[in-house]
Formats: structure tokens, C-alpha cells, sequence
């Protein structure tokens, strides 16, 4: 098979949550534009309807569904309209997850590390659980893509704010990630995480505008630069794809060189 053609989509089916705005729309434009119909769900139902548009606007079937990840009942609902209106299910990508707390983790109120791991890390469980169900039962195998951060392996450099919730929560990830890799391998389920260093987004604005920050994150970046919200699109589609056919239990980092140093 010519290497292009391992990379083609069509006919698959994917599911990216959080895929209404920002990092997620670019995940789902990336699998709709190599060839997939993409299920998004977010909070965000205005920018929901809009990224719909766009991805039928490149002749594929899309679907849009408001959603809150930490609640089962609607995952539940959401993976079975899912279901009913493309009859299968062959790709996740795990994406939702919230800001940093940005206070020190003595301050850290205990609710707000139950929401920020339940978002980060605990809603890829609740999700991609359903999602394999799903895939065991239909017996032709899949991909699960979760999101993490290049901050599974560091704690994120950004005082005077602060991100320790934030980088447990993506440190499981990334281990949760190797435990579905393990199990569901058996299943032809491949379970790769996607693990982002600093990208231009509203979620990075907070510290970036800080310059003593942003110098620090810059400067510690062999490219000394932050990344584009589209140059993550290609990793996407391979990890979505047959390009990635032998890859299972990877946490495949694009940092522009963060964590080399």
C-alpha cells in the first residue's frame, strides 16, 4: 500500500470530545479532513454548532452533542446516539480537560482537585471504557488517542502560577493510557496519548502573558517557540490511522524540544 494511502480515514468513525474550540476542533478538522465523520461533544454548544458546520462543510457527517464528561449518564447517552446515527465507532479521541488551578497546592480547595482530576484524567476512563465496550462487541478493533501533556513527566516551570493538579491529572493519563494499551490489545484496540508541550490556546494565555513566564517557557524551549494549535494535526491522524498500525502504550511527545533538557 503506497504510505499516503495509510493515513486515509474514509469510512471511519471518530469521537472527539472537547472538540468544540481551540486544540479539539483542530483534532476533529484533522480526522474529517483524512477522510472520517466526526462526533464532537463539549460544553460549548455554540462553538459545538460551528465546528459541526465546518466539518460537514468537508463533505463528511458530523454530529454534535452538549455534554459534560464527568457525568456518566450523558457519556452514556452521548456514545449511544453516536451509535444510532453512524452505527459504529472507530475512533476516540479523548481531549476534554480544564485549566491549571494556578494557586500553590497548599491552597488547592478540595473540590477543585476533585474537578480537575475528574475532568483531566477520570472522564478518559469513563469514556474510553464505554467507547471499548463498544469495539469488544463489534469485533473489528479500534483507536483510542487520549490527551495528555508534556507536564506527565515535569511540573510545569510557570510561578508565580501554579499547575500541580494539572500535571498529576496528565501524569495519569499517560499511565492510564499503557493500562488500556495492555488490556485491550487482545481486542485489536490500539490506546496511544498524545502528550503537547507549550501550544498557543487560551489554556496557555494565562501564564504566556506573563513575560517573565513566557521568557522562562521560551527559553527552555530548544525552538524557542510555542506551538501552532495546527501542528498537532498530523500526530493525530497517525495515531488515528494504519500509519501507526504497530504503536500501542505510546506517549508520543511534540514539545518543540521541552523536555530534552
Amino acid at each position: 500500500m503506497p504510505v499516503l494511502d495509510l493515513f486515509k480515514l474514509d469510512g471511519q468513525v471518530a469521537i472527539v470530545t472537547g472538540g468544540a474550540q481551540n486544540l479539539g476542533r483542530q483534532h476533529a478538522l484533522a480526522l474529517a479532513e483524512a477522510g472520517a465523520d466526526v462526533a464532537i461533544c463539549d460544553l460549548a454548544e455554540v462553538a459545538g454548532r460551528e465546528t459541526q458546520a465546518e466539518i460537514e462543510a468537508l463533505g463528511r457527517r458530523a454530529w454534535f452533542g452538549k455534554v459534560d464528561v464527568t457525568q456518566c449518564e450523558q457519556i452514556d447517552a452521548f456514545v449511544e446516539t453516536v451509535i444510532q446515527q453512524f452505527g459504529k465507532i472507530d475512533i476516540l479521541v479523548n481531549h476534554a480537560a480544564m485549566p491549571s488551578e494556578g494557586v500553590p497546592l497548599h491552597e488547592v480547595p478540595d473540590d477543585k482537585w476533585r474537578q480537575i482530576i475528574d475532568t483531566n484524567l477520570s472522564s478518559l476512563f469513563y469514556f474510553g471504557k464505554r467507547v471499548a465496550q463498544h469495539m469488544i462487541q463489534r469485533g473489528q478493533g479500534g483507536r483510542i488517542i487520549n490527551i495528555s501533556s508534556m507536564n506527565w513527566m515535569v511540573i510545569g516551570n510557570i510561578f508565580p502560577r501554579h499547575n500541580v493538579t494539572y500535571c498529576v491529572a496528565k501524569s495519569g493519563v499517560a499511565h492510564l493510557t499503557r493500562g488500556m494499551a495492555s488490556e485491550w490489545a487482545q481486542y485489536d484496540i490500539r490506546v496511544n496519548a498524545l502528550a503537547p508541550g507549550y501550544i498557543h490556546t487560551p489554556q496557555t494565555a494565562a501564564s504566556a502573558k506573563i513575560p517573565e513566564i513566557l521568557e522562562r517557557n521560551l527559553a527552555a524551549t530548544p525552538m524557542r517557540r510555542y506551538g501552532r494549535v495546527d501542528e498537532l494535526k498530523g500526530a493525530i491522524v497517525f495515531l488515528a490511522s494504519e500509519a501507526s498500525s504497530f504503536a500501542t502504550g505510546t506517549v508520543l511527545i511534540i514539545d518543540g524540544g521541552y523536555t530534552v533538557w
